[in-house]
């Protein structure tokens, strides 16, 4: 931190620095996560749970006997796929929802694809869960009983690039759902050409310049701290389901509608969650249903959880991006075009919320002043680890493409690509140039020393070997309250004791980022009329569905605000009320009297005021309490922009790359919490410049069996990889509501990629298009370039 933020608007609570509400909790180690309270000495009849994982990339059980497996003493339970609660459950996909909402089975978001079965005897990568789960009374029992069993596997040709898996006679993953492994058309992602506006073909064609560039964005794992854990624990007829997923209101309809359980059968808890990183977006997962399955044969609570191997569960969705772009000699773009073909995997999961609903949406919020647009993708299943939600969803994966095509546009004008970008790029509420986009990109220029930049390849060598660099990208924010309609309605409760201190209810899985910080202040904050300080306000780190209000999910970064907006509301009525009850004691008119600052006073007398808890306390003592459910705003506002900055020395002798410097801009409408803000934009480049320079996932193209899932040889930054980082809070756009905020949490990696992919390209003159930058990579285009 460089320069500490300064709020646009002075305000008590919201918008300072300070330490979180939960960190002495978490610091001191009091703070519980689900493999904490899944322990025996809190279910002493614990069993636990181990399911077979598929030895081949493509394959199908002829033969299961489990004899062996259940006459090991210590194995409890074994549950397969031919058994009827097993083989009656309907396909599924890992796609009912983004997170965002709660929705039924038949309202999921991906019904075109429900390409999974819990415990099927048909695996379609190494890893699958395949159709077998065993309970035993410990973790070495049950992975002996899976080495046990004797499996006859049908083995089946694979295929794992995605252009191979779409040329006739190659090998199919699901052939009911895609002939030729192209995921079709469906209501929520639309067609393959599922964006388009004015005539790109004819704008392209007539423009005076023209550029084209690709770029290939790899799938990296999210490497969450916390792998996936749930316990299920039936009694009589009621199931409750311990776990670490951040969607519990979700996950209660998911167990519920497919095990056809009413949902006051169902009760789901969840305590902190150790990072999230958009793992945790697919719910509905067949682990929450083979436990629960598995805990009722067994009479006895059933724990399961991911190893670290077993983590490597899904990924972000790779995909390559073919851009093109037309303008005017002057640097105004007629003609924008982006053409994506992702690899899916085993299973589309949200493939295409990556590669079509999440660019959409970038797409309405950067390319509106464009006038010819066409977008399309192609998901492609193989038989590879599926691709799914990791933060920045969709986004990264666009900007890499975007960030190249202004680069190399701007270049062919012979124009700075910050000009370019500034001239042409804004939402539909606002005019050219949009003032957020120009702040952030001026600001970091300014920043990074955007002034001092040479020519592509121009600069002088330094240190022997080593050129100096500096590239930037630019992306639309999100998510801002009108973008979180589908939400229904956001709760919160709040409860004022006669004593004066709150009990807050605003339930969220706690992920990390600092969500119920946000909440207290934003708590104390609405509550300033009465005085109440933070300390004073007791908030509940657990969420269960038992309580009765749904939770508001942490996803697109939006809790940071949409509950304090909401706790605006409650707060006006919590007013209302004490004034109420006050009217009683003083035996006044409500409408005559006032709140400020602690003290309630008549009107046409402010001066004679008396404490609001002396009033309180001389009434019944019973607590006055409010809960409000309020839809997200609808008015529409547009959303800011954020920028990256990067400065980066290449050793033109070994090819490898160092970042120097990063500078993170995010324009935020109002920031929450400035502390938590700017751990997101320092934590997010942990993952930004991992999957830029180091982590890849790779296989064994014979086989099809993945060589690197752990964290030795799948390679994470540590602290000591990392660059000076220079976050940057801005105000200058506005949103609806009391605060008009913006997340960003999301968003803090989006263009990190691209602005060190640019960076090199500053510094030596040639380009790699796809990553991670791995050294081979820099000293290939080097000799590309005649170096």
């Amino acid at each position: 931190m460089r320069q500490p933020f300064k709020p646009r608007k002075a305000r008590k609570h919201i918008g300072g620095y300070r330490p979180r509400i939960d960190g002495l909790e978490k610091a001191s180690g009091r703070a519980l996560y689900a493999d904490d309270v899944a322990i025996k000495a809190n279910f002493p009849d614990l069993l636990y749970a181990k399911v077979l994982r598929s030895p081949h990339a493509h394959a199908r059980i002829k033969r299961l006997d489990t004899a062996r497996a259940e006459a090991l003493p210590g194995v409890k339970a074994v549950l397969t796929y031919k058994d009827p609660e097993v083989a009656a459950l309907a396909p599924t996909s890992a796609g009912w929802t983004d997170g965002v909402d709660t929705v039924s089975f038949k309202r999921m978001m991906w019904k075109r694809f429900c390409d999974r079965r819990v415990l099927s005897d048909y695996v379609c990568w190494v890893g699958d869960e395949a159709g077998v789960v065993v309970a035993a009374e410990t973790e070495a029992i049950a992975e002996e009983a899976l080495r046990r069993l004797d499996v006859e596997w049908e083995v089946l040709p694979f295929v794992l690039d995605p252009v191979e898996a779409m040329k006739p006679g190659a090998p199919v993953v699901h052939p009911d759902i895609a002939s030729h492994n192209v995921l079709p058309a469906d209501p929520v992602g639309g067609n393959d050409v599922y964006l388009t506006k004015g005539d790109f073909a004819k704008a392209f064609a007539e423009a005076e310049v023209t550029a084209e560039a690709t770029s290939a964005y790899h799938n990296a794992n999210q490497s969450t701290l916390e792998n996936w854990c749930c316990l299920a624990k039936w009694e009589e007829n009621r199931l409750t389901l311990w776990s670490n997923s951040y969607e519990a209101d979700q996950t209660r309809m998911f167990v519920s509608q497919t095990l056809g359980l009413p949902l006051n059968k169902v009760r789901v808890v969840c305590n902190f969650v150790g990072g999230q990183f958009g793992r945790n977006d697919t719910g509905d997962q067949p682990l929450f249903i083979f436990t629960a399955l598995l805990a009722k044969k067994a009479g006895r609570p059933v724990k399961f959880k991911h190893t670290r191997r077993e983590a490597f569960h899904d990924s972000r969705q790779p995909a390559v991006y073919t851009a093109r772009a037309g303008a005017k000699r002057d640097g105004t773009i007629t003609a924008l075009g982006f053409a994506a073909l992702g690899n899916a995997g085993a299973y589309a999961d949200h493939t295409m919320f990556a590669l079509k609903f999440a660019p959409a949406e970038a797409a309405e919020m950067a390319f509106a002043h464009i006038p010819n647009l066409k977008m399309e993708a192609y998901g492609v299943y193989t038989n590879k680890l599926p691709a799914c939600m990791m933060r920045g969803v969709g986004n990264s994966q666009l900007n890499l493409s975007l960030g190249h095509i202004v680069d190399v546009l701007a270049e062919k004008l012979a124009m700075d690509p910050i000009d370019l970008a500034v001239k042409n790029f804004g939402h539909a509420w606002e005019n050219l140039p949009d003032k957020s986009l120009a702040a952030v990109l001026r600001e970091g220029s300014r920043r990074i020393g955007w002034d001092k930049r040479h020519a592509a390849g121009a600069g002088p060598l330094h240190e022997g070997a080593k050129k100096r660099g500096k590239g930037f990208s630019f992306h639309p924010g999100w998510h801002a309250e009108w973008q979180e309609q589908r939400r229904g309605k956001i709760q919160v409760a709040l409860r004022l004791n006669p004593d004066g201190t709150v009990m807050l209810d605003a339930p969220t899985v706690e992920t990390g980022p600092g969500s119920n910080t946000c909440n207290v202040l934003g708590c104390a904050e609405a509550l300033g009329f009465l005085g109440i300080t933070p300390a004073e306000i007791r908030w509940d780190s657990v969420v269960d569905t038992d309580k009765g209000l749904k939770d508001t999910v942490q996803t697109d970064s939006a809790v940071s605000f949409l509950q304090s907006e909401a706790m605006v509301d409650a707060a006006r009525e919590l007013k209302k009320k004490v004034l109420e009850t006050a009217a009683g004691v003083l035996k006044a008119r409500p409408e005559d009297l006032d709140i400020d600052g602690g003290r309630i006073f008549p009107k046409a007398s402010p001066d004679k005021g008396v404490p609001f808890r002396e009033v309180l306390w001389q009434g019944d003592l019973v607590p006055i309490a409010v809960t409000i459910s309020r839809p997200p705003s609808d008015e529409k506002t547009g959303v800011p922009f954020l920028a990256a900055f990067a400065e980066v020395d290449v050793d033109t002798s070994t090819g490898k790359v160092a970042v120097d410097k990063l500078v993170i801009l995010n324009d935020c409408g109002t920031v929450m919490y400035a502390s938590g803000a700017e751990a997101q934009q320092l934590g997010g480049q942990v993952a930004g410049l991992g999957e830029t320079l180091t982590e890849e996932i790779i296989y064994d193209a014979a086989t099809g069996v993945p060589l690197n899932f752990n964290w030795i040889d799948y390679k994470i930054p540590t602290m000591a990889d990392m660059p000076d980082i220079e976050p940057v809070l801005m105000e200058v756009w506005r949103g609806a509501g009391e605060y008009g905020a913006c997340g960003i949490g999301e968003s803090v990696l989006t263009c990190t990629p691209r602005a060190v992919l640019n960076a090199v390209y500053n510094a030596i003159g040639a380009r790699i298009d796809d990553i991670p930058l791995k050294p081979e990579k820099v000293l290939k285009a080097l000799a590309g370039n005649g170096r």
